[in-house]
């Protein structure tokens, strides 16, 4: 009997482990669906922090079967980042068995997201330069390289992580990443909207439907080299509750706001350009006080190259005073690429 309820106690605990996942485990269309939905933030930090997009996919991949894991699905920790003790992490945890004698304690995040941010920082710990340092000389395009040195340095025990990293970044293809900058992109159509995660102007809320000519413009919102093709509507729209226009190819503010028949002065005051400076064309100029509060789904924006909270403020329709004190972390550190932004209270 003792014997039997010890094989019944190991399966139970066997039911609630950190199990490692293989090749073999991966479902390649939930795969294929994993790496659209994140490949924008690994290359925001890629960019931010010297990493390959190829190696945070496929670490991701691998380590949370992309994304089926316990551990990704109930705390959003793809990389089984541990909570190292009180002094490194005093947010919630979650508890599983691992290769530990005892139930690990695993950080939980509010959004898959920050776990890549996380992994980020876990690299770049100056605590860890002597582990992982050396990987930060390494041709960022060079993934063989990077995934021979991580398990080098122990980041893993499976004596197969380095292949398996190696296997899923040429199965996916996912060298391309490294190629895809915020700076200097090569993409697909589509793909820049999946990677950037750029809205379309919303559509006319006041006026009838006009005619609409979608153009090439450097990125409005940011300062990467290539261009983005949009439709400029030269109605009223609307953003965040409050009535906006899109500043025009060759258009001044002078030029718009004697077509939207309201005082020059009076838009410099409603879109903080004291603060801002001027708009460039595909942004919105608001015909109104941005308001206080984000009233949208989003909770946090992915910074992008060039972006600051001047350029998410007009983004959002949000206030730049009323962003700045959601985020102040940033008052005395400018934001960097990658970095999340909040756009609401926590609850």
């Amino acid at each position: 009997m003792k014997s039997l309820a010890f094989f019944l106690c190991l399966f139970s605990l066997a039911s609630s482990w950190a199990k490692p996942f293989s090749i073999e485990d991966l479902d390649p269309a939930k795969t294929q669906a994993y790496i659209l939905q994140f490949q924008h933030i690994a290359i925001a930090e890629m960019d931010r922090a010297g990493i390959p997009a190829s190696i945070k996919m496929a670490q991701g991949i691998l380590e949370s079967g992309s994304g089926a894991s316990q551990l990704a699905i109930q705390a959003n920790n793809h990389f089984g980042i541990k909570c190292g003790g009180k002094k490194h992490w005093d947010g919630p945890s979650f508890y599983l068995w691992d290769d530990e004698t005892v139930k690990s304690c695993f950080r939980v995040y509010d959004q898959a997201e920050k776990s890549y941010i996380a992994h980020s920082e876990f690299l770049r710990n100056p605590k860890k330069a002597w582990r992982y340092g050396f990987l930060f000389d390494l041709d960022k395009t060079d993934y063989k390289a990077w995934a021979k040195g991580l398990q080098k340095a122990g980041y893993a025990t499976a004596k197969t992580y380095s292949k398996n990293l190696i296997s899923i970044i040429e199965r996916y293809e996912l060298y391309r990443l490294d190629h895809l900058s915020f700076q200097d992109l090569q993409l697909a159509p589509g793909e820049l909207d999946s990677i950037f995660n750029l809205q379309p102007p919303p559509k006319d809320s006041v006026k009838g439907p006009e005619e609409r000519l979608a153009i090439r413009i450097p990125d409005p919102f940011g300062e990467i080299k290539d261009t983005v093709e949009l439709e400029l509507p030269k109605g009223i729209i609307e953003v965040n509750g409050r009535k906006a226009m899109v500043l025009q190819v060759g258009e001044s503010l002078h030029e718009l706001a004697q077509r939207a028949d309201i005082k020059l002065k009076k838009l410099e005051r409603y879109n903080d350009f004291a603060e801002q400076g001027r708009p460039r064309a595909g942004q919105y100029v608001f015909l109104q006080r941005k308001k206080k509060r984000y009233t949208g789904k989003q909770h946090f924006h992915i910074l992008r190259k060039g972006q600051d909270l001047r350029a998410v403020s007009q983004y959002y329709g949000i206030r730049l005073k009323s962003l700045e004190k959601l985020n102040k972390i940033y008052r005395k550190t400018l934001p960097q690429t990658g970095n999340k932004i909040r756009l609401k209270k926590e609850k």
